[in-house]
């Protein structure tokens, strides 16, 4: 690394990543720093790995903007670039008179978006998915799953060949305004040292709100104070992985989505997240937490899966803007020249639908950052 940059990426994540594939090109020097030994270490690669369509979120957000497109992209990308993915469509089902009413303003809310949804009756329900049970369903064709690691390594390998510098185990400890940029302090195995940048692009993750605060922002008057949610996943005993066929989740009611039926690309069957508040990120499974899983919303749907057919696989953390108890908060995508922080560009609380939007805030990004250089 020399000690001047044009670009500087917070975060090797899937967001960080598809963000330097974008920015970098020959004429730009771009570093992308990641405090972890390799890249994708955290909710880049402890997620359900879905290709949402863009159902839940309120029109003209920028969650439903970038998922639709998104969900366009990816599509477009695993092919052309042999990542692999599935379109195996995703059933909501409603277990009750309360939760089809829910399920019937996710029809509106989606179609609204622009979804291609359909409501399906029982017959169709039965022939769809014979084993799962449910009183009225809302299927989205364009609802599937992908290979997360390998389209991770796809914007690393293209950032790379673009001329992107990617230091791993590289902490940023401090960001200093200067006239022409920033001065970013960080931390290494050799120790502490410096360098300036044009651009700053906040793509921290779980600590994208600490990095906020290092440039001066108050997170709180800003409302960019993140909160950690854990879910645990539990893989399906094989035996019973080919009783269903798509994705099956719940009418949501709590944080997040709900604890859903999901697949990796070789078919093998998940349930999970649950997501609960937690003060710390780790890792480690709560098994504790299985019995609530059992007797979650989507359970009522699976009557073929007994408690002993669940084991424990993973956990996953995400950082959401949104308290307990609080409303929907979009992506904060940013470009902080409102509060004198021209070329400070901040992605905070980049959760679900974050994996399948990535190309399309890419894109959005890349628009930001060329009006930036411009400017100098």
């Amino acid at each position: 690394m020399s000690y001047q940059a044009d670009i500087t990426v917070v975060g090797a994540g899937v967001m960080g990543l598809a963000i330097a594939s974008q920015v970098t090109n020959e004429s730009r020097e771009v570093y992308v720093l990641e405090k972890n030994r390799t890249f994708g270490q955290e909710a880049s690669s402890r997620n359900s790995e879905v290709i949402h369509a863009g159902i839940y979120y309120p029109e003209d957000s920028l969650k439903a903007k970038m998922c639709l497109e998104g969900n366009v992209l990816l599509y477009d990308l695993c092919q052309k670039h042999d990542i692999n993915c599935r379109r195996t469509g995703k059933i909501i089902v409603a277990s009750n008179d309360t939760e089809t009413e829910e399920l019937e303003k996710l029809y509106n809310r989606g179609k609204n978006n622009g979804v291609e949804l359909r409501m399906l009756s029982q017959k169709e329900m039965k022939q769809l998915e014979p084993n799962m049970r449910g009183v009225r369903a809302l299927l989205s064709p364009s609802t599937g799953i992908l290979d997360s690691q390998a389209l991770i390594r796809y914007f690393l390998d293209k950032a790379r060949s673009n001329g992107a510098q990617i230091a791993y185990e590289t902490k940023v400890i401090g960001i200093d305004k200067i006239p022409d940029g920033y001065r970013v302090n960080v931390e290494d195995s050799q120790g502490n040292f410096s360098f300036t940048t044009k651009v700053l692009i906040n793509c921290a993750g779980l600590n994208s709100d600490k990095v906020a605060g290092m440039a001066g922002i108050d997170v709180d008057e800003a409302s960019y104070r993140l909160r950690f949610c854990k879910g645990e996943y539990y893989s399906v005993n094989n035996r019973k992985s080919g009783l269903l066929n798509r994705l099956i989740y719940p009418v949501p009611t709590t944080i997040g989505l709900g604890a859903h039926v999901c697949f990796d690309v070789s078919g093998r069957m998940r349930i999970g997240p649950l997501y609960y508040y937690v003060d710390e990120v780790d890792y480690k499974i709560d098994d504790s937490r299985k019995k609530a899983l059992c007797q979650s919303a989507i359970m009522a749907a699976l009557p073929f899966i007994e408690p002993h057919d669940l084991e424990p696989e993973m956990a996953g953390v995400k950082a959401s803007p949104q308290g307990k108890d609080e409303g929907f908060r979009d992506f904060i995508i940013n470009h902080e020249c409102n509060m004198a922080l021209p070329g400070f560009i901040n992605l905070i609380g980049i959760d679900s639908p974050g994996l399948t939007s990535a190309p399309a805030i890419a894109k959005y990004v890349g628009t930001l950052v060329d009006e930036t250089l411009r400017n100098y």
